[in-house]
């Protein structure tokens, strides 16, 4: 019989941590998965690490191909899963025990979820928690505020659990939408009218070290995501797409670059946190306050009341 989860994780190179990862996918609670790891071409130990697992599981599927990016790995995974949830994981990421019996638990509630997050924390190399992050939205209400508002919506790709036969049916990952492959597929989901919410628990240990994105990654990713809300929220008013070249050709270049720093900030921010450098980090905090002063009060709110949201980690 078919597993009711499929835990997909793509590897290039991520021998440091891998062992780690798939170690906390098989100790879950909840038994009923499998584990797809597509391994795009790497080079290091990570292929006798992932056949050394994969001999003594059989619950592990593995599967090797030359390398062509993170887009054709992850559809190569959702095309060998069997599951009904796909639930990500990376390379470097740990699972709580419970994650999958609580995410599990917490789709299973709300027949019109179609995708589901978590709170995280932040680990660093050696796996000290440095940081837990609370994002938005929790319920129908916050997912609404946030549409009405016409917000770029971010799920966390390696806390996400999905329904697998939605993502296939709507094509799965696009590469021209890279690094932001994620972000877009959501979107998608998002203009059927699925639900997506985040589920308040921390259910992952979400890793930054200096294998990390770059700065001009980064840069990708703010303008890529804005982009995708943008024809999301033109395609909802009833209007066409329009191209990446003219989008960033509409743009008001000061605004956008304010809304740009502010976010290099608040990265920077993460990136002290989890070098233990206080100071700096409550600097970085600062400056991205003062650039958008209303986006670190909302911030700042999030913070007080997920706390009283959050449950216990799993």
């Amino acid at each position: 019989m078919n597993p009711r989860v499929s835990v997909l994780m793509p590897v290039y190179n991520g021998e440091p941590y891998l062992a780690a990862a798939i170690e906390s996918v098989r100790t879950q609670t909840f038994e009923d998965h499998e584990l797809v790891i597509v391994d795009d071409g790497s080079t290091d130990g990570s292929t006798g690490t992932i056949a050394a697992f994969a001999a003594g599981d059989r619950r592990i599927r593995a599967y090797r191909k030359d390398n062509s990016g993170i887009s054709e790995t992850l559809n190569r995974g959702l095309a060998e899963a069997r599951g009904d949830w796909i639930a990500r994981l990376d390379a470097d990421d740990i699972m709580l025990p419970r994650r999958l019996e609580r995410q599990m638990a917490f789709v299973s509630a709300d027949s019109e979820i179609v995708a589901a997050g978590s709170y995280y924390d932040i680990i660093d190399r050696g796996g000290e928690r440095c940081a837990t992050l609370r994002p938005l939205p929790r319920n129908r209400g916050e997912l609404q505020r946030l549409l009405d508002a016409r917000e770029p919506l971010t799920f966390t790709h390696p806390t996400m659990i999905y329904r697998r036969n939605i993502a296939v049916a709507l094509g799965g990952y696009r590469s021209n939408y890279e690094p932001c492959e994620d972000t877009e597929l959501f979107a998608r989901m998002l203009a059927t009218s699925g639900v997506i919410l985040i589920q308040p628990e921390v259910l992952t240990l979400y890793r930054v070290h200096g294998g990390a994105i770059s700065q001009h990654q980064a840069a990708q990713m703010f303008m890529k995501r804005h982009f995708v809300y943008h024809n999301f929220y033109r395609e909802q008013d009833g209007r066409a797409a329009v191209s990446y070249e003219e989008f960033l050709a509409s743009r008001a270049r000061l605004r956008f670059a304010r809304d740009y720093a502010s976010e290099v900030l608040y990265r920077a921010y993460t990136s002290a946190l989890v070098a233990h450098r206080p100071i700096r980090a409550a600097s970085c905090l600062a400056g991205a306050a003062a650039l958008k002063p209303w986006k670190a009060l909302k911030r700042c709110w999030r913070g007080v009341t997920a706390r009283f949201a959050a449950v216990v980690p799993g």
